[in-house]
């Protein structure tokens, strides 16, 4: 390992360890510095279908998830909007005629597309494994407690007493938003903070037919929402988000999960972890004028933080990490003024995203929209890329589908360019010539 390493990551969950483990991979001298020691707890979320591709493309684990155990999630049904009825969407098209008259050994036998719905305890476990594992120097119970600045420039951090310094700093520290605090930049949606309070099931039970504990299901209440995730066969994440600025107490956590009617079974007991069996997380969505600078680049929940009620956290940070590390490695490649344009285009990539969740999550709070709407401003927030039906743009954006293939061809374009510098070829002559 190098004196001064190239790129130092603060933070090894998903975005951390991703854009560790896609340098790493590529020869960049990495060090990745995590407070915690793995594995920690933190709430779980769906890893969408295009995640999990993004992360065998370029890590080779999805074998390892796959074995891990977690629950199937073929989509979500939803108590929400102007009827109380329940909606589904479902990843998959084809599932959408014939779903009714499957069973579940037929759903479970057959090739539909799927999420996973990770413990993320394990989950993270396996990627920052994987980093390591591809090169990067990883130190857990490594406490970051400051930036180093020449001017605009971050040049590195400090540990204790110590100097760590490197061409550049990548945070992804999570909400604790390390350069965000550094640089004050942290802008708040003041209309879309909740909180959430959430515990572990055994014995929960599912949904009927089929889909039964392979689908999130997702319930409106007065107070806010609540959510019901198997997330493996014998346990399952119950939460309960609200506007309220502190963990919910036991009895109004139980009176809350009892409105919205959730399929607990009677044997339904809480885990003993935390509070009376409860977690609590603060859902705070938030943003910064910039993401990425002189030195350096932020991820993940670092970055920004849009409203859970899409369960597009971890893709988000997944596929930030991913995109922040290959805006690296193309500016390596190319020199500073390449490394400046590589950051702007991933400074723009989030600033997209993020406005696309945004908007379709604040539509999604005006409870009185019909199921249809929602559907519709999946299409307006995608424009030209979302196809003609409305519902699978909204698949289509909600499954990270579509910023995962932004990724993959930017990712192929830069192999390409690497491709054609070994052989001495001119790409831009070759593109003009196909």
């Amino acid at each position: 390992m190098a004196d001064q390493p190239r790129v130092i990551v603060v933070g090894g969950g998903p975005g951390g360890a991703t854009a560790a483990g896609v340098l790493a991979r590529q020869g960049i001298e990495v060090v990745l510095l995590e407070q915690a020691r793995f594995p920690r707890a933190h709430v779980g979320e769906s890893l969408q279908p295009a995640t999990l591709q993004i992360l065998e493309k370029h890590l080779g684990i999805e074998a390892q998830i796959r074995a891990a155990g977690f629950g199937r999630k073929y989509g979500a049904v939803y108590v929400w909007g102007e009827s109380r009825r329940p909606w589904s969407v479902l990843f998959d098209a084809r599932l959408d005629a014939v779903v009714d008259d499957l069973s579940e050994e037929e759903l479970l036998a057959g090739d539909f597309e799927h999420a996973v719905n990770v413990d993320r305890a394990r989950f993270d476990s396996i990627l920052l494994n994987a980093a390591r594992d591809g090169g990067a120097d990883v130190r857990e119970g490594t406490r970051v407690d400051g930036v180093l600045r020449d001017g605009d420039r971050v040049t590195g951090v400090r540990v204790g007493d110590a100097e760590v310094r490197a061409d550049v700093v990548v945070d992804a520290s999570g909400q604790g938003c390390l350069l965000g605090r550094t640089f004050g930049t942290t802008r708040m949606v003041t209309d879309l903070r909740c909180t959430a309070t959430y515990g572990y099931y055994t014995g929960a039970g599912g949904l009927d037919g089929a889909l039964g504990r392979h689908v999130q299901y997702v319930v409106t209440i007065d107070e806010g929402w609540v959510w019901f995730i198997p997330t493996s066969a014998d346990t399952t994440s119950v939460g309960v988000v609200v506007r309220d600025g502190v963990p919910l107490t036991a009895d109004r956590f139980d009176a809350l999960v009892a409105e919205a009617g959730l399929p607990l079974d009677r044997g339904a007991r809480l885990r003993d972890r935390g509070r009376d069996g409860l977690l609590f997380a603060r859902d705070w969505s938030f943003s910064h004028r910039q993401v990425a600078g002189p030195g350096w680049v932020m991820v993940g929940d670092a970055a920004c933080f849009v409203d859970p009620i899409l369960s597009g956290g971890v893709d988000f940070a997944v596929r930030g990490g991913a995109n922040a590390a290959l805006a690296l490695l193309r500016g390596f490649d190319g020199g500073p003024a390449a490394l400046v344009a590589g950051l702007e285009v991933y400074n723009e990539q989030v600033r997209t995203e993020y406005r696309a969740y945004l908007r379709l999550a604040r539509y999604w709070y005006g409870n009185n929209r019909s199921v249809q709407g929602f559907f519709w401003e999946a299409q307006r927030a995608l424009g030209a890329d979302a196809g003609s039906v409305p519902v699978r743009a909204f698949v289509y954006l909600t499954s990270g589908r579509y910023a995962a293939d932004q990724h993959v061809r930017v990712f192929q374009q830069w192999q390409e360019e690497r491709m054609f510098e070994a052989l001495g070829v001119d790409p831009d002559r070759v593109r003009r010539d196909r």
